[in-house]
């Protein structure tokens, strides 16, 4: 079968969501099917994620020049200032650049899943030149952005893809990071009801989001397929530990952080009141922030005063971050603060769990659907509030250890990206027929 995949994440680019479509290219393409990949240009910057491309073909087709070169100088602007995050340049070109910035961050515009967006001037590009590749059996486009979807229904009603499946990492026209801007936010609902008319199947990360999809599209089928893991990234990772033996325990948090939707303050308050308390007890401790979106993270360090134990590392790459994952003490697990929005089944809880280190789960409102996978695959724990973050502190830091913890196989069967990639092509060619 001729497979097309369509993403603009994926590897070299070091994002989580690069690793969902790859999956099933790897997959697909080594069980005999002839895949192809139509993804996005790739930039110097992007060439963190290495991972092989043998057994399937990618094409890459750039933005226009222009576009990035603007989106290049705007991402050099980005690098931190005392801490801030405030663009580093002044005048009229960093207030402009503060509100687009800022947009970016509360709205979701030009950020890969809200309207209007960058990958927009990407879409033409992109189906002229895939356009000759085709026919194909089968077309999958992995969304956000909303632009793949755009091509992938194109295909389809030039009559060059015989089945489409809409894959949905978040939701779109709804989404619960972002709300979008007016009026845009209402283009999108109308836009992708449109699309989905065309689509064969419609694939999303969680059962709850599945039920929702459902509901806005009764005639349709749905079906939920997780993010997963592949242990194959973690037998490739150098044996020796990337930690110094110095009996520090280490928290580690690797990841996005939305502000005001994942909350790291309950933590923050805890070390502050050991610190005014019990301050020798701080000595072995030290918290270890990875990722490039950390919100107000700096800025809440300096407020309570925790540079001594807390760190933010930002950006490292994949291997370091698998590393880092397994030879912490915990990982630290900020679920999403609102229950109206149970799906949120993230690919970094896969990666925890496949880890066998244990996972404290910290904030939130309530047990939603990443804190309840926590407890039943007996991966760590969810503290609640300050005083059970203390107790739990104090507990692990007056003699720190390094303890794994053993998931059940059928819990690590079940989100094997190997066997997940297999439940989608088989359960689509089920549903296509």
């Amino acid at each position: 079968m001729r497979i097309l995949i369509i993403s603009t994440f994926f590897p070299p680019l070091n994002s989580i969501g690069s690793l969902r479509p790859y999956s099933w290219a790897k997959y697909w393409s080594r069980t005999g099917h002839e895949v192809s990949v139509l993804t996005t240009q790739k930039t110097p910057s992007d060439q963190d994620l290495k991972m092989s491309h043998h057994g399937f073909t990618v094409h890459e087709v750039p933005f226009a020049s222009f576009l990035n070169s603007w989106k290049q100088d705007y991402q050099n602007t980005q690098q931190p200032k005392n801490g801030s995050g405030i663009p580093k340049t002044s005048g009229w070109k960093s207030s402009l650049i503060k509100v687009f910035h800022q947009m970016r961050a509360t709205r979701g515009i030009f950020n890969a899943c809200r309207m209007p967006d960058f990958t927009d001037l990407w879409i033409k590009p992109a189906f002229q030149f895939i356009k000759h590749q085709g026919p194909w059996d089968l077309v999958v486009s992995t969304a956000g952005p909303y632009a793949v979807h755009v091509v992938a229904e194109k295909l389809k009603r030039k009559g060059l893809a015989k089945k489409w499946i809409a894959d949905f990492r978040d939701p779109w026209s709804d989404n619960f990071a972002f709300p979008g801007l007016f009026p845009f936010n209402c283009i999108e609902k109308w836009w992708e009801e449109k699309l989905m008319r065309s689509a064969d199947l419609i694939t999303t990360v969680s059962a709850p989001f599945a039920e929702k999809f459902a509901k806005k599209y009764p005639a349709k089928k749905v079906l939920a397929v997780e993010n997963g893991f592949d242990p194959d990234d973690l037998e490739a990772l150098p044996p020796n530990s990337i930690f110094p033996a110095d009996h520090k325990f280490r928290i580690v948090h690797t990841g996005s952080i939305y502000q005001g939707k994942r909350d790291f303050l309950p933590l923050f308050q805890a070390i502050a009141e050991l610190n005014e308390s019990e301050p020798k007890l701080l000595d072995a401790l030290e918290v270890i922030f990875v990722g490039s979106r950390v919100g107000n993270l700096n800025e809440q360090i300096h407020h309570f005063g925790l540079a001594a134990w807390v760190k933010n590392q930002g950006m490292v790459s994949r291997e370091n971050a698998l590393c880092m994952q397994r030879d912490a003490q915990a990982l630290l697990f900020l679920p999403w603060n609102d229950l109206a929005f149970p799906g949120v089944l993230t690919g970094k809880i896969f990666e925890y769990l496949f880890s066998g280190t244990p996972i404290i789960a910290i904030g939130g409102s309530g047990i939603e659907m990443s804190q309840q996978l926590i407890l039943d695959a007996q991966a760590g724990t969810v503290l609640s509030n300050v005083p059970e973050i203390k107790d739990f502190l104090r507990q692990q830091l007056s003699a720190p250890s390094l303890q794994k913890t053993v998931v059940a196989q059928a819990i690590m069967d079940k989100y094997n990206r190997k066997i997940l990639a297999a439940k989608l092509l088989n359960e689509s060619n089920l549903c296509l027929k």
